[in-house]
């Protein structure tokens, strides 16, 4: 071998040990997608994984139930094999990557199916209402220190022209491991949300939650009062920005993001506003309870079955607001779970795997977020709050019952002697604020409208009157009009 054909040798031996040491995370990364048959029906699965160093990420599709853009909570790759978990969904899927294919299993609700996935390029999936660049106003990400060692806020903060001081609207997502934009089934309500204010004068932050995107630290271990915490540090951070003005920062939250709004409101006097969307006004059992209600009638299980259903999840909530974990706690709730299964319809225990079922359901129920979210009483803060505040809600919402959580609401702002409260319940929305038919929840995909105009519009002029309120010489004009 001449040193010419050598040289080369080496080089290609050099070429391929560097091609295999990093082969495997150019496999991995793209997109995937791959068929289940379910009852005799096919259904898509697509995943799009990204790596950024040695940390992966993903999002789901199901484009058959028009969901797209789903949250993951952890995406790992090691040694061939693929593992993606969505804890907000309540599934997984495990795989090992081949040549051209992973080939693996996908688990929801107690049912595991093989899933062989292909790659294929990576489509876009765009709602009418997602706003397209080139934007009108400053858009800037930001990556906001919490204080607790290096822990992150990942954050967009939109401007106004001007000069401002603007006042400022803080975005709080509801549960579950939302980004800054609570993207959900395709739709970013908040990135709607933001864009309309934005475009009426406010300044507008939204930010990924804890352990989500961009922000750093542990979803799965969070709790609602960690939610406050990471909610009053962006608050802080505009506070210091010269084109805020820190008398007129507000909170937006929705749904579980109501209730974070109103205990950030309640321990702060500095917050000038607050916009409850969807949220809640009676207990966190009371409204699983009533999810659970809602949902068993929407699947037409009998009522003497849901009757005694419901007793079970009262007894289970009850021992769980009082949860320690010891060991005999955690077996009277695995044999509660067990009762509860054996009352369940025959035709629901036919295609569900028990032993997946009561695993998730006991892991699903002992989690911090929901143990925190199960003893919120959303009354005790909001005898505290005494800015302006709006209550929202769909008269179809399906998850935080519109009459009775806005009543609720409304009863404790009139304890807190707070005079300045608006309600409105808009008919035909959902709990995503979408036109609709049922309000139940596997609409929200098929809906093309991310949040209905007239919500949009009475939500900016609540915000312009409150943010915004006339000169003394605008007002002397209208009264001589």
């Amino acid at each position: 071998m001449n040193p010419t054909t050598m040289n080369k040798f080496f080089l290609l031996l050099m070429l391929l040990m560097i091609s295999n040491s990093i082969l495997p995370q150019q496999q991995i990364a793209g997109s995937w997608e791959g068929k289940m048959l379910i009852n005799n029906n096919s259904l898509r699965i697509r995943f799009h994984i990204e790596v950024n160093d040695t940390v992966y990420s993903s999002r789901m599709d199901s484009p058959d139930q028009g969901a797209f853009d789903l949250p993951t909570t952890r995406t790992s790759f090691r040694d061939n094999k693929l593992e993606i978990i969505a804890s907000g969904l309540g599934l997984f899927y495990r795989g090992t990557l081949g040549q051209d294919t992973i080939s693996g299993t996908f688990n929801q609700g107690g049912i595991a199916l093989p899933l062989m996935l292909y790659r294929i390029e990576q489509p876009i999936v765009l709602r009418p209402q997602t706003p397209l660049e080139p934007l009108p106003y400053h858009s800037e990400e930001l990556l906001i220190p919490t204080g607790e060692d290096e822990r992150v806020l990942g954050a967009t903060l939109t401007l106004p022209d001007g000069e401002g001081p603007f006042p400022a609207i803080v975005l709080i997502a509801g549960s579950g491991a939302n980004d800054r934009d609570e993207t959900v089934f395709g739709h970013k309500p908040f990135f709607v949300i933001s864009d309309h204010l934005t475009r009426l004068g406010f300044a507008v932050l939204r930010y990924d939650k804890r352990g989500v995107g961009a922000s750093t630290g542990n979803f799965s271990k969070a709790t609602v009062e960690d939610f406050i915490v990471d909610a009053k540090v962006v608050v802080d951070y505009l506070k210091l920005q010269e084109v805020i003005d820190p008398d007129r920062i507000g909170l937006l939250g929705h749904s579980e993001g109501g209730l974070v709004a109103s205990m950030l409101a309640a321990d702060n006097s500095d917050i000038g506003f607050v916009v409850l969307m969807a949220a809640p006004g009676t207990t966190g059992m009371e409204i699983v309870l009533d999810q659970n209600e809602i949902s068993l009638l929407h699947q037409g299980v009998e009522p003497e079955t849901i009757e005694e259903l419901q007793k079970l999840n009262r007894e289970t909530f009850g021992m769980l607001l009082e949860w320690k974990g010891t060991e005999e706690e955690r077996t009277t709730l695995r044999d509660q779970l067990s009762r509860f299964w054996d009352r369940l319809p025959l035709l629901i225990r036919m295609k569900t795997n028990k032993d997946s079922f009561l695993r998730n359901q006991f892991n699903g129920l002992i989690s911090p977020g929901y143990l925190s979210f199960l003893r919120s009483d959303p009354s005790q803060h909001l005898e505290k709050v005494t800015c302006p505040l709006l209550a929202l809600n769909g008269e179809k919402d399906t998850q935080v019952p519109a009459e009775k959580n806005i009543a609720a609401i409304c009863r404790a702002l009139e304890n807190a002697g707070n005079k300045n409260v608006e309600s409105i319940i808009f008919p035909g929305l959902n709990h995503l604020f979408q036109e609709s038919l049922t309000g139940q929840v596997d609409e929200y995909a098929k809906s093309d409208q991310t949040i209905a105009p007239v919500m949009l519009n009475e939500l900016g002029e609540w915000l312009k009157k409150i943010a915004y309120p006339p000169t003394s010489n605008e007002e002397i004009i209208t009264t001589d009009e």
